[in-house]
């Protein structure tokens, strides 16, 4: 397990590492990144990655399904956990981000490029956007309800820049529109730059989630905390790889399926809890805690299944 660490999980634990040092030595504008990484870095990451990446047939469905799946089952019992301990407005838009949102893009894409190479990484961009999309629609909702009315919260939804990436990339695809020099020196020159931006957005995007760690509020261990960290760690493992293989997933795609789905607490999920009050401290204790527990169960995860 100390030899899957090393050689999966160590390059991107040094990435978080580094941005964690750079808070703790100099001031940085949290709001900012947060707002960087919402607005510009994640639409440009998406909208490249579905412009170049090209899985087809049944696999792309069931793993869509696979994760929506557990998704849908993670959120019912963090709701279940939420009226247990009688969490209401933001804490329970707290509780339902931290259990139900997993980090399978800057860190789940990481861990599964380095574990399974280029073919692993193509199956995990799947889980990614099914799970990006819901982070950035369903969750952008679940985060402003616990302060606004549903009405505004569900106006909030289409704020963000990243629905529209996704539309935009999906139907250059439908209509076969290339952003190369077929179409001229301005589509081949803008695609570079958005490009070039979302290249950066998994390294910068560790950077924050490092940067995060070091601005967190003091941990407050007690029932919510393990309940989140439980659902959010822990249950996804067994869900996703039931779902899997009762959908007939086998082999690397349901590997790489349930480790996307066994991701700790996403950072974004941060990001929206700061942008819409959503119990952020909660959150990014959430976030603290499930990332260093991942360390161990992706690590048990890996020995399985490499």
């Amino acid at each position: 397990m100390l030899s899957a660490f090393a050689e999966v999980l160590l390059p991107v634990t040094l990435v978080i590492a580094l941005g964690y040092a750079l808070a703790r030595v100099f001031p940085l504008d949290g709001r900012t990144l947060n707002r960087l990484s919402l607005y510009i870095l994640s639409p440009c990451l998406v909208f490249v990655t579905l412009l170049r990446t090209d899985i087809s047939g049944s696999t792309l469905a069931l793993l869509v399904l696979q994760m929506l799946l557990v998704m849908l089952a993670t959120t019912l019992c963090a709701m279940l956990a939420a009226s247990f301990f009688h969490l209401s407005g933001p804490r329970r838009s707290g509780m339902l981000l931290t259990s139900t949102f997993m980090n399978s893009g800057n860190y789940g894409l990481s861990v599964t490029r380095y574990a399974f190479g280029d073919t692993g990484f193509q199956y995990g961009v799947i889980g990614y956007l099914t799970q990006t999309i819901l982070s950035q629609t369903l969750a952008v909702y679940l985060a402003s309800a616990g302060s606004q009315g549903r009405r505004a919260a569900l106006g909030q939804v289409f704020l963000v820049p990243l629905i529209y990436g996704v539309l935009l990339a999906l139907a250059l695809r439908a209509f076969g529109i290339p952003l190369d020099d077929s179409n001229g020196v301005v589509a081949a020159s803008v695609y570079r730059g958005l490009r070039q931006l979302a290249d950066a957005a998994l390294p910068l995007l560790l950077l924050n989630l490092g940067t995060q760690l070091a601005k967190r509020q003091p941990l407050t261990v007690g029932g919510p905390l393990v309940a989140a960290t439980i659902i959010r760690l822990l249950l996804p493992i067994p869900l996703a790889y039931g779902a899997g293989l009762l959908l007939g997933l086998q082999g690397l795609p349901l590997y790489v399926g349930t480790m996307q789905a066994a991701m700790p607490t996403a950072v974004n999920m941060v990001v929206l809890a700061i942008e819409f009050d959503a119990w952020p401290e909660f959150v990014s204790s959430g976030v603290v805690v499930t990332t260093l527990g991942s360390l161990i169960t992706l690590s048990a995860l890996l020995v399985l299944f490499r």
